[in-house]
């Protein structure tokens, strides 16, 4: 009986810890949202430095831009475009002086229809781009000079 209780105990304490995990990777901008690529192309036109990240959490586009060594997040509403706060962020790893723009790099993933994009990272010289579509996660990494899809 003892055992019983203890593997229940832990069961339940998994689902508990787990859950954060399943709401953020369900989390997908509402319907109605802006294109990723049209927020992008707001910012970027901001000129307030180079984008490094994009990621939809807690009802916001949250999008890394950095200068100099220096980092901001500014947190974006996905049906206006507007820009509701930012604050200061670590530094990330930078695309090349040479890499396409980001918005044209997601207006193209868009057009593909794999999904919706909910992430987008710039790691170890690729963007890494994070999709849903039926309840299944893709992962693409693209080059940041070509566009293509590394395989």
């Amino acid at each position: 009986m003892k055992s019983k209780s203890i593997t229940s105990f832990f069961f339940g304490l998994s689902l508990f810890l787990a859950m954060p995990l399943i709401s953020r990777a369900s989390e997908l901008p509402p319907p109605g949202s802006n294109p990723l690529s049209a927020v992008l192309k707001s910012v970027e036109g901001q000129s307030l430095g180079v984008i490094t990240s994009a990621d939809f959490d807690d009802g916001w586009w949250e999008v890394k831009v950095c200068k100099a060594h220096a980092c901001q997040k500014l947190y974006i509403d996905p049906k206006s475009g507007e820009e509701k706060r930012q604050r200061e962020a670590d530094s990330d790893e930078i695309p090349p002086e040479n890499a396409m723009l980001l918005s044209t790099i997601i207006q193209s993933v868009e057009a593909g229809g794999l999904g919706i994009i909910t992430e987008v990272d710039f790691d170890d010289g690729f963007w890494e781009v994070d999709l849903r579509k039926d309840g299944r996660e893709i992962e693409l990494a693209i080059d940041p000079r070509t566009g293509e899809t590394r395989r």
